[in-house]
């Protein structure tokens, strides 16, 4: 949420920061994103992975101090918990609709193919392939899974 013009967090100042500097990076370099995301997932050391995924780092700056950009952006994002009722991560947001996971099988890679593929009248090829019914960890981590499986979903 936002208090006194900053974002406050659940997990203290230093995951509030981080997730302004994620939404400034999503919003005003949209090339570098992923790139970031998938380092910091991994490493953990965001100074390492700005420099990986080259942010420009006086844009970010720039975004992260201006509140008119940065917490403009963020106060879009906590407009859309609200909108949606979101109470926990991660929440499934498809077509304006608040998907539950586990209507379509769990945290699986094909229960997420599953949940895009309903939406289709006439079926892409992709939604023929099998992928993992292994269950994806809870968290944030540099691996899919450490086993188990669920149950397959389906558009019903």
């Amino acid at each position: 949420e936002i208090q006194d013009g900053k974002i406050t967090s659940m997990h203290g100042d230093e995951e509030s920061q981080e997730n302004l500097r994620q939404i400034c990076i999503r919003e005003e370099q949209k090339e570098k994103y992923w790139g970031y995301i998938d380092c910091y997932i991994k490493e953990g050391k965001s100074e390492e992975c700005l420099a990986n995924s080259s942010v420009d780092l006086n844009a970010l700056s720039q975004c992260v101090e201006d509140s008119s950009r940065g917490i403009e952006y963020a106060q879009k994002d906590f407009d859309s918990v609200n909108e949606y009722t979101v109470t926990g991560s991660p929440t499934l947001i498809l077509n304006k609709e608040n998907v539950s996971e586990f209507d379509f099988g769990g945290r699986t890679a094909e229960a997420v193919k599953t949940v895009i593929c309903c939406g289709f009248s006439s079926l892409p090829a992709f939604c023929e392939e099998e992928l993992s019914t292994s269950s994806a960890e809870p968290g944030f981590s540099p691996v899919y899974s450490s086993e188990g499986a669920s149950e397959e979903g389906s558009c019903d």
